[in-house]
């Protein structure tokens, strides 16, 4: 049974694209959130830079009892859009998962995929491994952390499933 008196982690969403804005208000309203942070070079209009953005895109978590904390104004934050429940209550977090995320979020930046990075018909460069130098076209991403490339090989379009790590814009 778990003591409603003792704060535990709990996952929370935010609405598309507004993890941060979330995240700021929690916090001006008190509560104590953690969203890993994951960093990455962009390019953007031919220039490199270091982007910082959650390591998991619209979730974060925050710390709460059941007793003394008032849960009421999250589902109104600006930016938040809910819990996330199994049941009628948001399940908490085992502090375990918590605490290794937080020793290891800096190995974590280098294994973060930005999934709004590619669209259909985009341009991409392979920039590692056997294909490295070739051009393609993105087509989509298959849910296992994969890119999938048409490539033109031989004058016949093949599709190349790859880490999207190992493809930047052309």
């Amino acid at each position: 049974m778990m003591d409603k008196s003792a704060k535990h982690w709990y996952l929370l969403t935010s609405k598309p694209h507004k993890d941060a804005l979330a995240e700021h208000h929690l916090v001006n309203q008190g509560y104590s959130v953690y969203r890993p942070l994951a960093q990455r070079l962009r390019t953007r209009r031919g220039k490199q830079e270091t982007v910082i953005e959650s390591l998991f895109p619209r979730y974060m978590f925050i710390e709460l009892n059941r007793l003394d904390d008032n849960w009421a104004p999250i589902r109104s934050t600006i930016g938040v859009q809910g819990f996330v429940r199994f049941g009628e209550m948001p399940t908490p977090v085992p502090l375990e998962l918590i605490n290794y995320l937080h020793m290891n979020e800096s190995t974590f930046s280098e294994r973060a995929i930005d999934l709004d990075r590619f669209h259909t018909g985009d341009k991409v460069i392979i920039k590692d491994g056997p294909f490295k130098g070739i051009t393609g076209i993105f087509q989509n991403y298959d849910g296992e952390q994969r890119a999938i490339i048409l490539l033109e090989i031989l004058r016949k379009a093949t599709s190349l499933k790859i880490n999207p790590t190992h493809v930047m814009a052309a």
